[in-house]
């Protein structure tokens, strides 16, 4: 069959019906300058159909747990137990002790968003323990109005920084909340200064909050300044950190980077968590609370120093 290169449809005609010589009047058309027509009009073509974007990578957690290798995975697994153990022999300090571990084989963004369900799940029988929730939300009231605002910007922090900076402000912060915790500084609060005070420790507990997954530290100095003690405190200081966490894991799920997906890999991650405190309850009569939680802080500074170090000697 003719086609378009070969003549034009009325030439065809008249070649099929005159002499070779009439024929050859006719010049053969030139194939480079039918291809070069024709690859000049699929540009033209191709201009006029509106390009889509291709989608922007997110930095998921699901994501990223799910490239790493099977070891990576284990000694996440592993690095929750211990921190669920932490939990089950000294009632706190979960997200003190895993976020190091964890930064150590994922990004804290991802160590993050991992933390945030097991901190809710795991101070949730505490916080709703004893009754009366209620009255302790409207006393908490100056912690969350400060706390709100911090979290939200130390969550556009974390995800604005570089992983490594990120590393480093998160090793610094470790160092930090590592010493405060271990000096445990005693302050009389007046009742006066109740309001103000538990805005300010609210507002850079929530920075903690959102930089680390460590809302706590600072918030439990300024609980135990009003004289909190025993199961007042326990209640107060578990319902403030239910309370954070989870506006923790709808700031995170908010942005680009996480998806409601994480949310249930965060939620699986409770179970090594339980399975760590169910571990560590078994053992905290066989070890003195006070010397176990030293040494865990003392841990935590040196890992904070190692988190930081990268970061000022590159």
């Amino acid at each position: 069959m003719s086609t378009e290169r070969d003549a034009p449809p009325a030439r065809i005609a008249m070649s099929e019906t005159t002499s070779p010589q009439a024929n050859s009047v006719w010049p053969r058309p030139n194939r480079l300058g039918v291809t070069m027509r024709v690859f000049a009009a699929s540009l033209r073509a191709a201009r006029e159909v509106p390009v889509t974007e291709p989608p922007e990578l997110t930095v998921m957690l699901i994501s990223t747990l799910y490239v790493e290798p099977a070891s990576i995975i284990a000694a996440v697994v592993c690095s929750l137990i211990v921190a669920g153990l932490l939990k089950g022999i000294i009632g706190v300090g979960m997200p003190v002790v895993a976020l190091p571990l964890l930064s150590l084989f994922i990004d804290i963004k991802s160590a993050a968003m991992l933390l945030s369900m097991p901190l809710i799940l795991s101070n949730l029988p505490q916080a709703l323990e004893g009754g009366k929730t209620g009255r302790c939300l409207m006393q908490l009231m100056p912690v969350f109005l400060g706390m709100i605002p911090g979290l939200a910007l130390g969550v556009l922090i974390l995800l604005a920084l570089d992983a490594n900076v990120a590393k480093a402000v998160a090793g610094l912060v470790l160092m930090g909340v590592g010493g405060v915790t271990l000096l445990a500084p005693k302050l009389a609060l007046q009742s006066r200064l109740a309001l103000p005070t538990g805005i300010v420790f609210g507002f850079f507990g929530g920075i903690l909050g959102g930089i680390a997954a460590m809302p706590g530290p600072l918030v439990f100095i300024f609980l135990l300044a009003k004289g909190l003690r025993g199961q007042a405190f326990t209640k107060e200081a578990s319902l403030y950190l239910v309370v954070s966490a989870a506006l923790l894991a709808i700031f995170l799920t908010a942005s680009r980077e996480f998806s409601w997906l994480d949310v249930l890999v965060s939620t699986a991650a409770m179970v090594p968590v339980v399975l760590g405190m169910s571990i560590g309850q078994q053992l905290r009569d066989r070890i003195a609370p006070e010397t176990f939680r030293t040494l865990v802080l003392i841990a935590v500074i040196a890992a904070g120093a190692e988190l930081a170090r990268p970061g000022f000697s590159g």
